[in-house]
């Protein structure tokens, strides 16, 4: 045997030796295999059908806005005059607070709005002075066309008197006549004197018609005087009309607060000619009414039929205002009823209090709309699950077998969902009204194969 091949047979049982320990080595280590019996299914959790109302919820922006805004122009031309105070500051300034008309309970004003300009018409003065004077003037010929009237008058007594006096002469004359006849028939006295007494007779006659046609005249002109009256005092009527008239338009020479509220924007400088343009000019003053604001929101077309005044229920809430002191209760005070053809939405408002001054037109606002509902057959959102194109749940009986159920299903809040109609056992057309009979699987992802 030579000395390499000695040497190999001296390594080989040094690797038996390694191979061999090794071998127990993993022996020892290994444990011994345990079975573990199978888990038992967890218990399926299940519920029953319940009424509930989920209101149907709509979350929008707002704007609040001034519950007045009025836009003041000139009704007369003339020069603008600025109330100062004593340091010549203007008192009609913007954010300068306002006191408007007083009413009464019937809605006629008591006491005029404070002015907040005043236009320089002399022109207009001076011609409300001559209306006021040919007002005088016609009163006076009202005054004098009485008198008149009371002339006549006098002299329609005077000359009834006359006529009653001629009557009497023309019956002394007709009675004397008589007499003279019958005497000149007894041939007492000469013809000649009953043609006196005749001619007597027809003289007085004539004086009773004289008297009786003056008379007339004096009734005519009478009537005639009342007449004159009547058209004087019509004349006054003009005259005062005119007057007021002229006294209206000098009265819009002071431009006036409409309600109390505050001027928002001021384009009225002292020394400004001003001139009525029909509302087209250049307005004045832009007055507002703070006090309540509306807040308007719009509502898009889906939900546009379930938005009832004082009917649904809103949250307000206004990122510019940590504390806005909204009322507890807000509802929606009105609507449009008609939607805005462009934007196919709902014009919506709200009014809430201001006396504080702290809502501000043009701030933003979030709203949130809960629009009631009527009760309707609900389950949890987790036991209605979506599979393909249709909404299915799981139906379990009382053996705890689960069917899968097809469900047309309405609104949901994120907890509950409405479940209108379910479809038939062993159909796949036909449906029927769901009526909360039966458990169903609260987790119906759990079931999904």
């Amino acid at each position: 045997m030579n000395s390499t091949h000695a040497r190999f047979l001296r390594i080989i049982p040094g690797f038996a030796a390694i191979a061999l320990a090794t071998s127990i080595g993993l022996v020892g280590c290994r444990q011994p295999t345990e079975r573990v019996p199978p888990s038992e299914p967890a218990a399926m959790e299940t519920v029953k059908p319940k009424r509930a109302s989920l209101p149907r919820i709509v979350e929008q922006p707002g704007t609040i806005q001034a519950y007045e805004e009025t836009h003041l122009y000139a009704r007369v031309s003339g020069y603008v005059k600025l109330p100062r105070d004593a340091e010549g500051r203007i008192l009609s300034d913007i954010g300068r607070k306002i006191r408007g008309a007083k009413l009464d309970k019937a809605g006629m004003e008591i006491e005029p709005g404070e002015v907040l300009a005043e236009l320089a018409v002399p022109e207009l003065e001076q011609e409300v002075n001559q209306k006021k004077a040919l007002t005088r003037q016609a009163e006076a010929e009202v005054d004098q066309s009485q008198k008149a009237v009371a002339a006549l008058e006098a002299n329609i007594a005077a000359m009834t008197a006359v006529v009653v006096e001629a009557k009497a002469l023309q019956e002394r004359w007709e009675s004397e006549f008589k007499r003279i006849a019958k005497l000149v028939k007894d041939d007492v006295v000469a013809i000649q004197a009953r043609d006196e007494t005749e001619h007597q007779l027809k003289a007085a006659g004539a004086r009773v018609s004289s008297a009786e046609a003056a008379v007339r005249k004096a009734k005519a002109d009478r009537d005639k005087g009342m007449a004159d009256v009547k058209a004087a005092e019509a004349k006054v009527d003009v005259t005062k009309a005119e007057a007021g008239r002229a006294e209206t338009m000098l009265g819009y020479a002071k431009i006036r607060a409409p309600y109390d509220g505050i001027v928002i924007a001021r384009r009225a400088n002292t020394g400004d000619f001003v001139q009525p343009n029909g509302g087209k000019g250049e307005w004045l003053f832009t007055v507002a009414r703070l006090d309540p604001v509306r807040v308007v929101i719009t509502i898009p077309e889906v939900d546009a039929g379930l938005i009832q005044i004082d009917q649904a229920e809103v949250k307000l809430s206004i990122p510019a205002l940590t504390d806005p002191g909204l009322p507890a209760t807000i509802k929606i005070t009105r609507t449009s009823w008609a939607l805005e053809p462009g934007t196919r939405t709902l014009r919506a408002e709200i009014d809430l209090p201001n006396k504080d001054g702290r809502l501000r037109p043009g701030t933003y606002v979030v709203a949130k709309l809960f629009s009631p509902r009527p009760e309707a057959w609900t389950l949890p959102a987790t036991s209605v699950i979506k599979q393909g194109d249709a909404m299915n749940c799981y139906q379990i009986d009382e053996e705890g077998k689960a069917t899968r159920r097809a469900v047309q299903v309405g609104r949901s809040d994120g907890n509950l969902i409405e479940v209108l109609r379910i479809q038939k056992q062993g159909s796949t057309s036909e449906w029927e009204e769901f009526s909360g009979s039966g458990s169903f699987a609260v987790r119906a992802s759990g079931l999904m194969k």
